[in-house]
């Protein structure tokens, strides 16, 4: 799987430290690469989608964003998510983003579509156990969750089954 997200920063690592402290198993944390998801699929015509990347990092400058509160996926596994604060510039640049890079995909994930998209930051990749889960909500629920991230570059991420990376960067420099 493959995805088109935006990577970001945040000078203060005491919230990944303190997430991951979160009932003392390690099982909330920050993702190898800190990001979120603009788009997703099970592949890409990679030199097209890599070409037209290039291009929108030169009309976007670097934003920042704010987060407000946890949710929760429950899917096959529940999967604990930070909630990104939605505004009409994030919502039209993930709208241009998706139009300029949808017809590069191979099976694209429709959940990343306009009309579904719920922008997050994940918490939690590994499956927790039943205890971990209510000990999770029980401490997610009691602390603010009102965070703001810079976001510098958007990102080209894989995930496989054994790995995951960073196949291209793409740094925010408008009128490059």
């Amino acid at each position: 799987m493959y995805s088109i997200a935006s990577i970001f920063s945040n000078q203060d690592e005491t919230i990944w430290k303190s997430l991951n402290k979160t009932c003392e198993y390690g099982g909330l944390h920050k993702t190898a690469i800190p990001h979120f998801s603009w788009q997703s699929a099970e592949s890409y015509h990679f030199d097209r989608v890599r070409a037209e990347l290039a291009k929108i990092s030169t009309e976007v400058a670097p934003f920042s964003f704010k987060t407000s509160g946890v949710g929760i996926f429950n899917n096959k596994r529940k999967i604990f998510f930070l909630i990104i604060v939605k505004n009409r510039a994030l919502l039209e640049m993930h709208e241009m983003i998706w139009q300029r890079t949808v017809r590069f995909t191979e099976q694209a994930n429709l959940h990343y579509s306009p009309e579904n998209w719920i922008p997050h930051i994940t918490l939690n990749l590994n499956e927790l156990t039943e205890d971990q889960f209510k000990c999770s909500v029980d401490e997610l629920t009691r602390k603010p969750m009102n965070y703001e991230f810079e976001v510098h570059e958007f990102g080209l991420l894989y995930l496989t089954s054994t790995s995951s990376g960073i196949d291209s960067l793409y740094p925010l420099e408008p009128d490059k």
